[in-house]
């Protein structure tokens, strides 16, 4: 695992700046090795008083992100204000076609050998609902199987929950692209609140988990499945 050239990422997430906060060390890692990396992001956000200028903001931060990211494709299926919001009420069938074969990026059509999946360690209901859509897809009865399933942390969730805590079991060490990261996510302007979700969050963040680890800076998931 320490070379990503032959692996195929696929990292669901619920809302624009998810894929970045949980993984993007994990990215910035692969696309060095030379592999691939699709992003598929459910929603964009949205505020009290959204407008479609809002949303054209976020749209064009998440192509920006994209861009730092070099990622081969991504694909938001909710991009409009009044299809934007509530996510959790959506049926679950339809996320859960979504993931397996209607999106562009879909696992019928890119055959991912790596997914990336949001913890069920969250307070917030859209990532709680869209991890139970990703679980469902990912069943090993559906084809084609990939070989590893990861679920990445949303830190200001992952210890606020009904659940239980998010106890990682797979690090990433990320030294080497944090400032990948940082930039990345830097990208998400309308999302950047100063003391919680900026570059010291991030940084220490990473430098928590490595410590977890005996390293300096790391990534951290849980393991759903790993077949080598």
């Amino acid at each position: 695992m320490n070379n990503f050239k032959n692996e195929k990422l696929l990292v669901i997430a619920p809302h624009s700046d998810d894929e970045v906060l949980g993984c993007g060390g994990l990215i910035s890692k692969i696309k060095k090795s030379g592999g691939k990396v699709y992003v598929l992001i459910f929603n964009l956000g949205f505020e009290k008083d959204d407008t479609k200028e809002s949303q054209e903001k976020r749209k064009n931060e998440v192509k920006n992100a994209m861009d730092i990211l070099n990622v081969d494709g991504y694909e938001i299926v909710h991009d409009q204000p009044d299809n934007n919001r509530d996510l959790d009420a959506k049926p679950l069938h339809s996320l859960i076609e979504v993931i397996e074969s209607t999106s562009s990026i879909s696992l019928e059509k890119i055959a991912p050998t790596m997914v990336a999946i949001p913890t069920i360690f969250s307070h917030h209901q859209d990532h709680v609902h869209v991890h139970h859509a990703c679980i469902a897809a990912l069943r090993p009865i559906s084809t084609p199987v990939s070989n590893i399933v990861l679920s990445y942390e949303a830190p200001e969730h992952s210890r606020w929950s009904a659940s239980g805590v998010f106890e990682p079991n797979f690090f990433v060490e990320i030294e080497d692209v944090i400032d990948q990261k940082i930039l990345a996510f830097s990208k998400y302007n309308s999302q950047i609140r100063p003391g919680g979700r900026d570059e010291d969050s991030i940084t220490n963040q990473a430098r928590y988990r490595g410590q977890e680890v005996g390293k300096n800076l790391c990534e951290a998931f849980y393991v759903h499945r790993f077949i080598l």
